[in-house]
């Protein structure tokens, strides 16, 4: 009985296998036999080659029926899983803010890398600052290159300008992701935990590397944490393999060798090269961080807690022009600065004998200590003149928008029209500024009110604001080529607004066009911002996103849309607009209009 079965089973396996492949030959064929497997051929339309860089190769397709045996069915498309490259990892995508994946399409690696390097880090513009965070933070495919051997991996490229902006958690987060190998990722995850303060994860599993990596860092961050576990005889035998190599760090071995030694006083020490290691240092030895070491923008954070006061509002304030610390919270901190009446009414003799800081916390507490109107409104507009002779307008906008809201128009306030609106623009209150146009009734205020009217079109290009555009460019082009006391000013702003107007897109009326294409004051682009600058056109043209940010953000330099050529901040922001980037276009011209100094001959 039991073979029989066993011949019962094996006749049924047989005949079902018989079956399905007499099923699957009933197919008729899809072509001749020397066709190309199906769904393996490129599209008509795929690029040819040289067309854009290649990408790597896809995994390969199976299409097999849902079920076996039914061939006519719907069919499933089986792929493999494609390789991930860590290098393109980020902490934002098209959903939260970031760019799209396909950022890099088209652009190559030895390009991006070069101007990655050449970013401003932490410039005084918040437009600028937006894009350069959502640039470096977006998770997309890494541009066309190998990376060469021992440089930088492209995430590593991006963290390192992540950190020279004081973006210590952001740096940690997304340094974690790397592989164990990037050695220049993982001193990105040491330098942000130690700049946080976290000297404890500094020497955890996190970085490993410093066990074993004998470069010159890994070997620092090992000593600190030898001494960090008191492993004294250990620091010390790692401080010599250092001195045996060569390494140079005179800071360095001036803080870890007393240390070492049993805590012998530390004298204090130059630190031209700073890093979180450095600060580590510094705190365990008890010793106060140098005074310019608080404008170091990745250390802001942390020395903006220091016990020095001098320290800690130079930071505080670094922190907050970086968009690292919101503006409240350094508005609170300039008002818990002590200053005399003597100061108070004269702040720009008493800040000869301050530092920098406290001379602009000074001006600060002048506008808020004043009660008479006109008293009131001279000090803001020194205040706003100090901030602009540093290229601060943007934060003092933040610090003084309410100050600026309580300040009512009259015939009386009227001369600081020019000054206040600019704020209550930049800020959104553009209901505010528009307020200050009833109190312009003079003949003498239409370089004024024109002012008002076009900031009004950057700002908020509302229908009834945009309708105006065309009166107030018009009387611009033909005013600012009259002479007046106002010449200069009207000049200024109609060589930096119209060409700003003709780039957003706006028809610019015929009197104004020889403003279109005039130069202006401002830094003229060298080196590699006037490279970027040549580069921008094409990029643009080519529809290479991130590319095209980089070439537009590293053309503004560190001064930022306020201090570049007015032909400069047009040129980026046509090139913006030509990639989709409406919004960013406009609040960098926005920048450069209101930020833009004031020049009214008296």
């Amino acid at each position: 009985m039991t073979g029989s079965r066993v011949n019962v089973f094996v006749f049924a396996g047989l005949f079902s296998l018989f079956t399905a492949t007499t099923a699957i030959a009933a197919e008729p064929p899809a072509g001749p036999a020397t066709a190309p497997p199906r769904g393996l051929a490129p599209p008509p339309d795929a690029p040819l080659p040289g067309d854009e860089p290649a990408a790597p190769a896809a995994p390969p397709e199976e299409t097999l029926p849902d079920k076996f045996g039914q061939p006519s069915g719907p069919r499933v498309t089986m792929t493999g899983l494609a390789t991930i490259d860590p290098a393109g990892a980020g902490l934002i995508g098209p959903s939260s803010g970031g760019f799209a994946s396909s950022l890099w399409s088209g652009s190559a690696r030895a390009a991006v890398a070069a101007r990655i390097g050449q970013l401003p880090a932490a410039p005084n513009s918040p437009a600028m600052q937006g894009l350069t965070r959502r640039l470096l933070m977006t998770s997309a495919t890494p541009p066309a290159g190998e990376t060469p051997p021992d440089e930088p991996s492209f995430l590593a490229l991006r963290l390192s300008k992540m950190l020279a902006s004081g973006w210590l958690e952001e740096s940690a987060m997304l340094a974690s992701q790397s592989t164990r190998e990037d050695t220049h990722a993982r001193q990105v995850v040491a330098e942000a935990l130690l700049l946080q303060g976290r000297d404890g994860d500094a020497c955890g599993d996190q970085t490993a590397l410093r066990q074993s990596a004998g470069d010159a860092y890994w070997l620092k961050l090992r000593t600190l944490c030898y001494l960090l576990e008191s492993n004294m005889s250990a620091a010390t035998l790692t401080l010599d393999v250092m001195r045996e190599r060569g390494i140079q760090d005179d800071a360095f071995f001036a803080l870890a060798e007393p240390w070492a030694e049993g805590g012998t006083a530390v004298q204090a020490v130059p630190l031209p090269k700073p890093s979180g290691l450095h600060l580590a240092m510094l705190r365990h030895a008890k010793k106060a961080p140098p005074v310019a070491l608080a404008g170091w923008t990745p250390g802001a954070a942390l020395l903006s807690q220091s016990t020095d006061p001098e320290v800690r509002l130079a930071a505080s304030e670094r922190a907050a022009a970086a968009g690292l610390l919101p503006a409240d919270q350094l508005r609170f901190i300039y008002e818990a600065e002590t200053f005399t009446p003597d100061q108070l009414d004269d702040p720009e003799e008493a800040a000869k004998k301050l530092s920098l800081a406290r001379a602009n916390a000074l001006f600060f507490q002048s506008i808020t200590k004043r009660t008479l109107p006109a008293a009131r409104a001279a000090a803001f507009v020194g205040a706003l003149q100090r901030a602009e002779s540093q290229n601060r307008f943007a934060l003092f906008a933040k610090l003084s928008e309410g100050i600026a809201q309580k300040i009512q128009p009259s015939p009386q306030t009227a001369w600081l029209a020019p000054y206040v609106s600019r704020v209550l623009l930049y800020t959104g209150r553009d209901k505010a500024a528009e307020q200050w146009l009833a109190a312009l009734t003079s003949p003498t205020d239409g370089p004024t009110v024109n002012a008002i009217q076009q900031g009004l079109a950057f700002v908020r290009p509302t229908t009834e604001n945009v309708a105006r555009l065309q009166g107030s460019m018009t009387w611009l082009g033909q005013n600012a080529l009259k002479p007046g006391g106002a010449k200069d000013w009207l000049m200024d702003r109609a060589t930096r607004e119209i060409p700003l107007l003709d780039a957003l897109g706006y028809v610019v009326p015929p009197d104004a066009q020889w403003a279109v294409s005039a130069t202006t004051t401002g830094v003229v682009p060298q080196g590699a911002a006037a490279e970027a600058l040549i580069a921008l056109n094409r990029t643009a043209h080519d529809g290479r996103v991130g590319e095209t940010i980089l070439n537009a953000l590293v053309a503004l330099g560190p001064g930022g849309p306020t201090r570049a050529q007015g032909q400069t901040v047009a040129r980026v922001v046509k090139a913006l607009m030509a990639i989709g980037l409406r919004d960013e276009a406009r609040a960098i011209a926005a920048e450069a209009v209101l930020g833009n100094p004031i020049r009214i001959r008296k």
